[in-house]
């Protein structure tokens, strides 16, 4: 307790009380507060990380053991909303931002921050308490997977699947596969390691436990569904609960979301995108569309590195395969060789109506700096202007 009580000491002192806060100032004080509110209440960690797949996942297992009957057995339970997945993110989890919370740039805002997330430490040090978290672990320019399992160390940890994602950082899958196997190494004996069987680096994964490990199978919500209940036996609960409870699961917006539009179908995907994601995206609407017409609209992938558009070109022949029309949008996304090719989702957004016919099942994906859910915004306007 000593311990704690001088670092805060010298925080508020030393670093707080200055003319300004810097951002990195910031941040390492709310990564501290939820690393020592971690040491002081203990919770069940429940990782999740992947090159796909993750969100849902994390959603899954929360919503999952959020259930009334499941939570009567476990205790309370928090999970990461808003793709707060980065070091930053998780110590927000732990303290229980539950909306996404980004770093002020007003000094007023910073110091209102500091003060909300020293109240939240001090009200979980001494109130009431989740007895597990579900946290989604990214890897990124502010994410570090080594840093990360020293502010919540799991005691179960899941692998979704690892393709090429994030290559702008790690540069090959293989210091990708690497990075992530951190969340494999800090699960204790005594834990549980799942990993999701449908890529190359599951046995390289395996020999990085020191826990258990279970494989799972499946694709996008299925495979977030056999994870939950893989979660649920190792935590006790019985089947009839967690599969009455992964039954009730509706994916999140942006995530393989189909909802239809004046006689059309749309699956949004919008949220972000990767050679792995959006090959599921694609699959997913050549197997559900049936006999009506099938419309690509995919925006372009980011962070790929050196290899961008090789990767971008491949999906393009997928895309052909899968759909009838493919329209692009983005500067990489000359490299699937569309029919169609947009600049920009807003330029899409405005020729949309011209491009599409009723009955049509569309298919709108990219990543989120493309901007894509601004043509999900206008086809839902259309509906809108034509039932006026």
């Amino acid at each position: 307790m000593q311990f704690i009580i001088r670092k805060v000491k010298r925080f508020f002192i030393d670093r707080i009380l200055e003319s300004i806060i810097p951002e990195r100032r910031l941040v390492a004080y709310v990564i501290f507060l939820g690393r020592c509110v971690h040491r002081m209440r203990k919770p069940y960690v429940i990782a999740v990380t992947g090159s796909a797949g993750k969100s849902t996942t994390t959603e899954m297992i929360g919503s999952t053991l959020s259930h009334p009957d499941a939570e009567r057995l476990i205790g309370p339970i928090f999970y990461t909303r808003e793709n707060m997945n980065d070091n930053w993110g998780v110590a927000a989890t732990l303290l229980r931002f539950d909306q996404f919370l980004m770093v002020p740039w007003n000094q007023a805002a910073r110091m209102w921050l500091v003060i909300r997330a020293t109240y939240r430490a001090l009200r979980a040090l001494i109130g009431t308490y989740p007895k597990v978290f579900v946290l989604e672990c990214g890897v990124g320019p502010t994410a570090d997977l080594e840093r990360l399992v020293t502010i919540a160390p799991p005691d179960i940890t899941v692998v979704t699947t690892i393709g090429a994602a994030h290559l702008e950082k790690m540069k090959t899958l293989d210091g990708l596969v690497e990075e992530k196997g951190a969340l494999v190494r800090a699960v204790p004996s005594r834990g549980l390691v799942i990993l999701g069987d449908g890529h190359p680096y599951v046995e390289r994964l395996r020999g990085m436990a020191r826990a258990p490990v279970v494989t799972v199978q499946g694709r996008g919500v299925e495979l977030a569904r056999n994870v939950a209940l893989a979660v649920c036996r190792q935590l006790g609960i019985p089947a009839p609960i967690a599969e009455s409870a992964t039954r009730d699961f509706k994916n999140p917006p942006g995530r393989l979301d189909s909802f239809d539009v004046g006689g059309m179908t749309v699956i949004d995907d919008t949220y972000n995108a990767n050679p792995l994601s959006m090959r599921l995206g694609l699959d997913t609407l050549k197997e559900v569309a049936g006999d009506r017409r099938r419309l690509a609209i995919l925006g372009a992938m980011a962070e790929l590195g050196d290899d961008g558009s090789r990767y971008h070109e491949e999906i393009g022949v997928h895309a052909r395969v899968c759909a009838d029309v493919v329209i692009g949008v983005g500067e990489l996304a000359r490299h699937y060789k569309p029919d169609i090719w947009f600049e920009t989702s807003a330029a899409c957004a405005e020729r949309i109506a011209q491009l599409i016919r009723e009955n049509d099942y569309l298919l709108v994906k990219g990543s989120h700096s493309s901007q894509m859910w601004k043509v999900v915004v206008r086809l839902k306007e259309m509906t809108k202007a034509s039932v006026a």
